[in-house]
């Protein structure tokens, strides 16, 4: 068997060239002195263990922190070989990721050169290994300065951003992004290890459905050794669910490097997205035997499902996703780097944030692409959640260079990475790049087909997949279409960036006929405790300098004072501010989503820009750095639960309905209220029990749009319930804008449990906003009827945090008086 022994200990770093030293701030770090240092990790980390460097993220830090990434810095351990090892075996070092650009050195020896942090490396290391003190180094250069090297060499690009960025193989997002810092990491970013290996082991395997009836299921199973098969060699798989369904040995043919098997699975389980069924996964159990000795052995988890990209209805342009036979409108969020530092980001973190997105109702994250090739356990969870992955390809917002020596270093970049990840259901599409082709086209006028990197996308990567995923759908870019304007609403997906970057309001999204919307978004400051934390005394307010540099879209600032003024009341206090953006950015996002959502299945996916942060900033995200969902988190969260009510205005009615974008019929009731704001009491009532069929829009009240409705006197409610009278959804109709409502003044009664929080209040209440440091509440931003009691349970932070600070709630009635 194979035995691996991991070197993440006894790590020193120091800087490499004394030359660099005078690049450095005074007193930072000695040339010759070392320092502890943790692995995985990065340098800005490590200097921050040691208190070298501030806090990174506080103030604008940022700024002072630029030398850390302009000169070269060196690591290095000791070890002695493994015990267990046996002598005379075959002994790798395998690092799993090395930022970015490294000399290898071990034992005095250069064994190995790397420029591309979304590698895996392995090197033969046997013959100069000793049995104590092996001596590990590995010399980073400067990631920053390399590219800028390259790009002299290449030829400059048209980029967006920094332009050096393009010409080297690193997270593209540390250099800097409309969203985060620039902190051009170093370091050894993944896992490091010895791996004693046998006579031959499995390098890799791919699963797939090829087919799925009622009755059965055929699958593929490649499996893929390192060195030549011997007759001698043999193949055990075992798939097991709650029983085992398939088990063969499958006999090597001499000369081969891998194992191919074609089988059916009877009944089979099959897996499915978050709210269309159970995402049933498989074990997996695959033995290399020779001579009843197991040579090496992995388990993973599989699915079986079916999914397809159809681009063609009845002869006219669609976008839509068929799993399993059914046609899914697919919801959900853009996913990037949840820490600007990426070995800080936790399993948990990961299982929290993902956890996050399915109780939020949503069944897709879109793994952007100017960040990295996730972690197996980021595919492992959305497997087990029933969260489809969009994933890109590392390539975003530029043209790239296109020699024989990038080309070629990408090409295994995208095998290794293929190869890594493919058998996970969850993964839907391969997608090329972010945005290259429409801002190529944006910027020129012409074709895409002459954009440097093209054949990257149109060529290199489908080459690939052709040979190692042939069925899984792939998409050049996103957005991308079959017109001259790769952006175009007639055909492909689309990124609606109108709306917000382009000053359009969210209610222009009525106008919109996109197929499927890969991005659209809009800002809100990141939670009041989450931007204290980097705000100094004196910058706490929504002008400050230190706030501003904590958006890095250009005017972003200016857009949250525009598109807040356009519907909400202007507060200027910073508590206030948040609150009311962070309101303006949940309507606006609600808004988007019941539309498009209503359109299904002319429009068949909707993927907001972004869930999460990877710094305390005013974002696009749902969920701030510090795991606090922002309001926009429950507003979406509601809008996107199946079935849903909206409203419609026809003519001098207003239409109250239901839209079931599920495959199951819903039985529940419908109640509509209408109220009046002055006297806080129910001017008419209605109550219905309802059976909305599958994949239906329909309509179910009709209130006439009268003078209180048009001149905001009066509201609409109307709140859908199951058959226990469980609210499934509540909706708000306003006739004008809310910040025009004189909303009565209500009185709010709140009161603890261990797990739960009730909140009650004497008047029409809106957007009855939670608050308790160290609490996480299930569902935000209430719609409260006068003389309605709502529960709502509670967890804890984390454990270290205490959950007893008293529950406070902010409503938007304070602000409308």
């Amino acid at each position: 068997m194979q035995l691996k022994y991991y070197l993440h200990d006894n790590w020193k770093f120091s800087i490499l060239n004394k030359e660099d030293i005078k690049k450095l701030p005074k007193g930072a770090i000695k040339y010759g002195q070392w320092l502890k240092a943790s692995v995985p990790g990065t340098v800005h980390t490590d200097l921050l263990a040691e208190g070298l460097i501030p806090e990174p993220f506080y103030s604008d830090n940022e700024n002072e922190l630029q030398w850390v990434g302009q000169v070269d810095w060196a690591y290095k351990t000791t070890f002695d070989l493994p015990k267990d090892f046996a002598p005379g075996k075959q002994i790798n070092l395998v690092f799993e990721g090395l930022d970015t650009v490294a000399d290898i050195i071990l034992n005095g020896e250069k064994i190995g050169f790397v420029n591309n942090m979304f590698l895996k490396h392995s090197y033969e290391i046997t013959s100069l290994l000793k049995k104590k003190n092996n001596k590990l180094e590995i010399n980073f250069a400067s990631a920053e300065n390399y590219a800028k090297v390259q790009e002299k060499l290449n030829g400059e690009v048209p980029v967006a951003l920094r332009s050096e960025r393009v010409h080297i193989r690193k997270a593209q997002y540390s250099f800097g992004w409309d969203w985060g810092p620039t902190f051009v990491t170093m370091g050894l970013w993944r896992s490091v290890y010895l791996q004693q290996v046998e006579e031959n082991n499995i390098e890799d395997f791919t699963f797939e459905t090829l087919s799925v009836t009622e009755s059965k299921a055929v699958v593929r199973l490649k499996v893929g050794v390192k060195q030549p098969l011997k007759s001698d060699m043999k193949l055990k798989v075992n798939l097991s669910g709650t029983r085992t369904v398939y088990e063969n040995e499958m006999k090597a043919s001499t000369g081969a490097i891998d194992f191919i098997s074609e089988f059916e699975i009877k009944n089979p389980e099959l897996w499915y997205p978050n709210g269309s069924g159970k995402p049933y996964l498989y074990n997996i159990d695959l033995q290399l035997i020779k001579d009843k000795v197991v040579l090496d052995k992995i388990s993973k988890k599989v699915g079986i499902r079916t999914i397809k990209l159809q681009l063609d209805e009845n002869g006219k342009p669609t976008f839509r996703f068929i799993i399993n036979g059914q046609p899914v409108f697919l919801k959900g969020s853009n996913w990037i780097p949840s820490d600007t530092f990426l070995p800080r980001i936790s399993d948990e973190k990961y299982r929290t944030l993902l956890t996050a997105a399915k109780k939020a109702n949503m069944n897709v994250v879109r793994v952007w692409g100017g960040g990295t090739y996730e972690k197996n356990i980021f595919y492992e969870l959305c497997d087990e959640l029933g969260l489809v992955v969009w994933q890109d390809f590392m390539f975003a917002c530029a043209a790239y260079p296109e020699n024989e020596s990038f080309l070629s270093n990408v090409a295994l970049e995208v095998a290794q990475n293929v190869l890594r990840i493919q058998y996970h259901p969850s993964i839907a599409i391969w997608c090329g790049n972010n945005e290259n082709e429409w801002l190529w086209y944006q910027a020129f006028n012409t074709s895409y087909t002459k954009m440097p990197g093209y054949k990257i996308y149109h060529d290199l990567i489908p080459g690939i997949l052709k040979k190692l995923d042939p069925n899984r759908p792939y998409w050049p870019s996103s957005p991308f279409s079959n017109e001259d304007d790769p952006n175009s609403e007639l055909s492909g997906n689309r990124h609606q960036w109108d709306l917000w970057s382009r000053w359009v309001d969210h209610k222009k999204v009525k106008s919109d006929n996109s197929l499927f919307v890969t991005e659209f978004g809009f800002q809100a400051p990141a939670n009041y405790e989450t931007m204290l934390s980097v705000l100094p005394e004196d910058q706490r307010n929504p002008q400050s300098r230190i706030f501003e540099f904590h958006n890095k879209q250009i005017e972003g600032p200016e857009r949250l004072i525009k598109f807040l003024y356009s519907h909400l009341p202007v507060r200027m206090e910073l508590k206030d501010f948040i609150y009311l953006t962070q309101l303006s950015q949940a309507l606006a996002l609600k808004e988007c989503v019941e539309y498009w959502q209503a359109r299904f299945p002319k429009t068949n996916g909707s993927i907001i820009w972004q869930i999460n942060d990877c710094w305390p900033v005013a974002s696009w995200s749902l969920i701030d750095s510090e795991l606090l969902p922002k309001l926009s988190y429950y507003l979406v969260k509601s809008a996107f639960s199946n079935p849903f009510s909206g409203f419609v205005e026809k003519g001098e009615e207003i239409l109250a309905g239901v839209v079931n974008n599920s495959h199951e019929a819903f039985n529940g009731n419908c109640r509509i209220d209408v109220i009046s704001l002055k006297t806080s009491k129910v001017t008419l009532s209605k109550n219905k029990k309802v059976l909305i069929d599958k994949l239906t829009n329909q309509p179910v009240f009709s209130v006439p749009n009268s003078d209180e409705l048009k001149n905001g006197e009066e509201l609409i409610v109307v709140t859908l319930e199951d058959r226990h009278n469980n609210i499934v959804h509540r909706n708000l109709y306003a006739g004008v804008e809310f910040k025009h409502l004189k909303l009565p003044e209500s009185k709010l009664k709140i009161k603890e449990g261990r797990e739960e929080v009730s909140i009650s209040a004497d008047k029409l209440t809106l957007f009855a906003t939670l608050q308790s440091s160290g609490k996480i509440f299930e569902d935000n931003g209430l719609i409260i009827l006068p003389g309605e009691k709502i529960t709502v349970k509670y967890n804890a932070v984390d454990s270290k945090k205490k959950t007893n600070s008293p529950v406070t709630a902010t409503s938007l009635n304070q602000y409308l008086k």
